[in-house]
């Protein structure tokens, strides 16, 4: 896909920001790029996260091709949580934006 417009280009921006913005989905995305985890590993990683919340997203994950869930043991359930070959193309972006945060941390806070 070609972008013409700058309306396009803002467009893009906008469908990845909703990927890796709000509260919960970069940071799924970001412990992810690490290894696969179960659902209670995300849930204590994430700290504040309600399972509710946590269902939610993944499941938006998994819908646009992010995250998939993989069921490992059957009685009892274990479902583990993995970065799709599409979801690990976002790990550069990840690493950018931690580069990028721990310089506007330095440059605000002088940290």
């Amino acid at each position: 896909m070609e972008i013409n417009t700058k309306q396009q280009g803002i467009k893009v921006v906008a469908d990845v920001l909703d990927i890796v913005g709000g509260k919960w989905r970069g940071q799924i995305l970001a412990h992810l790029c690490d290894d696969p985890k179960r659902f209670n590993e995300l849930k204590t990683v994430l700290n504040r996260i309600t399972s509710s919340t946590l269902t939610k997203e993944l499941r938006y994950l998994e819908d646009i091709k992010m995250v998939e869930r993989k069921i490992i043991q059957d009685t009892p359930i274990i479902v583990e949580y993995r970065l799709t070959a599409h979801g690990m193309s976002i790990k550069d972006l990840i690493y950018h934006i931690v580069e990028w945060g721990l310089k506007h941390r330095n440059t605000v806070f002088g940290k």
